[in-house]
């Protein structure tokens, strides 16, 4: 018995000492990062608000008012837009940022969480949310956090993130409607690569390469069988193929140009994320939320 007990206490004895170690490790790594963070405020007169919270981390608001009268704040359920950079607080490395051909957008309530691009990196960052429900549209804001709240002592050596690094989180908010921000995204495109489209009245940019030669009319209702490769802006092809389908059947920036063309039509189509999938993330995630949709298309039978 005296011997189990022994056996027993030193067993209990090396857990105490083991959860001591990692906490004052832990401790340790807390400290540190507290004491940059302040001595990079300090250093650059910066003047930032800790989290209520008292989780860790600092937040610097920006927050302009069209003629004086602000916007409501933002809510959980609340739509926003926005763009995020990560960077390294100490020398300013960038680690990550949300695309130059898309801006991201959910709900607030998840924009902390890593889905849809809304964490930083697939990490999830509740500050991300905390802080953009401080914002108005058309806001921006500055979070410092510390490591212990961001990648830790491992890192991200896929980003090439060291260890116990402090990141600065840009978010900046948009007062635009996601149409007027599609269609920056399509004028962006369009002078970058020197091309000159026709703008459809949807809001649908598009080439004409190839006019039809067909005779039969394009109704909603007409099976169109067309080849096609989608790709997203920043030039990664999503999808390519062909097949037959109605035009009622498709996205709607899709089916309203199908009618306007016949039989042997080739041409190249910008269409809004409004106009095609929207905020949704499709289940391969081969298109992102947001995205505008670059298509090129042949209509190779047309059957009424």
């Amino acid at each position: 018995m005296i011997k189990k007990l022994s056996l027993y206490t030193f067993a209990l004895l090396g857990a105490v000492v083991l959860l001591s170690s990692c906490k004052k490790e832990y401790e340790s790594v807390q400290t540190q990062d507290d004491a940059k963070i302040a001595d990079y405020l300090a250093k650059n007169n910066i003047v930032a608000l800790p989290d209520p919270a008292k989780s860790g981390y600092f937040y610097v608001l920006t927050q302009p008012a069209d003629g004086g009268t602000p916007a409501p704040e933002y809510k959980d359920a609340d739509s926003v837009r926005y763009n995020l950079v990560g960077k390294s607080m100490v020398n300013g490395t960038v680690y990550g940022s949300s695309p130059l051909t898309r801006n991201l957008g959910m709900p607030v309530g998840y924009t902390g969480m890593a889905v849809q691009g809304g964490g930083f990196m697939g990490l999830p960052v509740p500050a991300i949310s905390d802080v953009i429900k401080k914002l108005r549209p058309g806001g921006s804001a500055r979070i410092f956090l510390p490591s212990y709240l961001a990648f830790g002592k491992n890192g991200f050596p896929g980003a090439k993130i060291p260890s116990n690094e402090v990141i600065e989180l840009n978010i900046s908010t948009y007062s635009e409607k996601q149409a007027a921000l599609d269609q920056q995204h399509i004028l962006s495109f369009l002078t970058a690569n020197s091309l000159t489209a026709l703008k459809d009245e949807s809001g649908v940019h598009y080439i004409v390469t190839t006019s039809g030669t067909g005779t039969d009319p394009i109704n909603v209702n007409t099976d169109v069988e067309i080849k096609y490769t989608l790709k997203m802006l920043d030039g990664t092809t999503a999808d390519s193929g062909q097949f037959t389908a109605a035009p009622k059947t498709l996205v709607v920036g899709m089916k309203q140009m199908l009618l306007k063309f016949t039989k042997g039509a080739k041409f190249r189509l910008f269409i809004p994320s409004v106009l095609g999938y929207g905020n949704v993330t499709n289940q391969s995630g081969s298109i992102p939320a947001n995205s505008v949709l670059d298509f090129d298309v042949e209509i190779v039978n047309v059957t009424n």
